[in-house]
């Protein structure tokens, strides 16, 4: 490997054994010991020097970025890019799935093969269960996949998929975390086997970062601004740690962009923390109820906000801000994407945008930035037209409060 995994609160080195925790309340990054070349490879394994993995495989997930003149226009900026991840044949879209998680399922594949794991454990609201059933479904690695009770048919797999070696487990009376809740008991009880790692996994957090590499790239310079929706927050992390490498390494100038993370107006625990200046979460944070939201994607129970490396330091060592978004306004941001692109988005684009026309009216971001608006997940309307899904059927349906005892003991059967 040439890499290690550094604690961010020690400092530690240490070697990778597909390693999620070290330290109480910190997280592990990737410190890579090899000058940065870049492949001859497309999507993210254009950019394998700085993923943790020995060697690329033959799966493809990447970013697709553009200057968007019209849409700049149309919202008062002169050099607004995208990153668009989803299906989008016109423009080369290279998500299969739909949406950025791909991104992060590719490389953490390769890490788990890398480290001979039996199997795969995911808990999900869709787009990351979506993206992992896929490719663990096409290099036949046993997945055991959780949802709520809502999200199920979400999961869907394309004609070359056929799904085999994926378990969907549904929560009939729980959501996301419920769903969490359960996958965390039951790889407990499963020695060899890995939870997938959300923002603890740094191959997650690397394959998605890479999307700021390929930023810099088009553009020929950092942006001054990044805009994306948060709900658990693997994505911007990695995203400022990516950008953090291209100045360290002398690739591009600093500073990092600015993170601009915006979240439900109905449930937004990040940026109740911090507009109120917290390096940390407590329980007023959160709806005292369950709420209805905009885009559920970004609704995370258990956001990693507090974590040494976590939101709150990539925001303060940014000089990041937050936003909370009303559903007319991300509803009529999304609409005004899809009528000047041609492509459908999902839900957090149009949370991101909205927030970007936020900032825009507040002075936070001036009309002639460089500004990179990601589009997270896009175009699954378009390839449901193109393309005959179908329908991950479930293995079991549980309830959370005996799931996992009845997940292993149909295990053992």
């Amino acid at each position: 490997m040439t890499y290690k995994l550094q604690c961010l609160k020690t400092g530690d080195l240490i070697d990778d054994d597909y390693t999620l925790h070290y330290t109480e309340n910190a997280l592990l990054r990737a410190v890579y010991d090899q000058p940065f070349q870049l492949q001859k490879a497309e999507g993210v394994w254009k950019y394998l020097s700085w993923l943790p993995v020995s060697k690329a495989n033959d799966y493809v997930a990447g970013t697709v970025t553009y200057k968007a003149d019209e849409l700049g226009h149309a919202m008062g900026l002169s050099n607004l890019w995208v990153t668009y991840h989803g299906y989008w044949p016109e423009k080369g879209g290279l998500c299969p799935t739909g949406s950025f998680k791909d991104m992060e399922a590719v490389p953490t594949i390769q890490r788990l093969r890398d480290h001979s794991a039996k199997g795969l454990i995911c808990a999900s609201a869709g787009n990351t269960a979506r993206a992992f059933s896929h490719f663990c479904g096409l290099d036949n690695i046993p997945l055991i996949v959780i949802v709520g009770k809502d999200h199920a048919d979400r999961l869907w797999a394309l004609p070359e998929n056929s799904a085999e070696s994926v378990r969907l487990v549904v929560v009939e009376d729980g959501d996301y975390y419920d769903a969490k809740t359960v996958a965390k008991g039951i790889a407990a009880q499963l020695p060899g086997w890995q939870m997938e790692g959300s923002v603890h996994n740094v191959a997650r957090r690397d394959g998605i970062g890479s999307l700021i590499v390929d930023a810099a790239m088009a553009i020929g310079t950092l942006p001054d601004h990044y805009f994306q929706g948060i709900g658990g927050g693997p994505g911007p992390i990695g995203i400022h740690e990516m950008a953090v490498r291209l100045i360290d390494e002398g690739l591009f100038e600093g500073p990092a962009p600015r993170q601009h993370l915006s979240q439900n107006v109905e449930h937004h625990p990040i940026h109740k923390a911090w507009q109120a200046g917290r390096d940390h979460l407590i329980a007023s944070d959160f709806p005292s109820e369950d709420v209805e939201v905009y885009s559920d994607y970004l609704m995370n129970k258990g956001p990693a906000y507090g974590q040494v490396g976590a939101v709150h330091d990539i925001l303060k060592d940014s000089k990041g801000q937050t936003y909370i978004v009303e559903r007319q306004d991300a509803m009529a941001a999304r609409e005004l994407i899809e009528s000047i692109e041609g492509i459908d988005i999902m839900t957090p684009g149009g949370v991101a945008a909205a927030s970007l026309q936020q900032a825009l009216v507040s002075g936070d971001v001036k009309a002639d930035d460089c500004i990179v608006l990601n589009i997270s997940g896009g175009g699954t309307q378009r390839l449901k037209e193109d393309v005959e899904t179908h329908l991950i059927e479930p293995w079991m349906k549980v309830k959370k409060a005996t799931g996992v005892a009845s997940i292993l003991k149909a295990l053992e059967e």
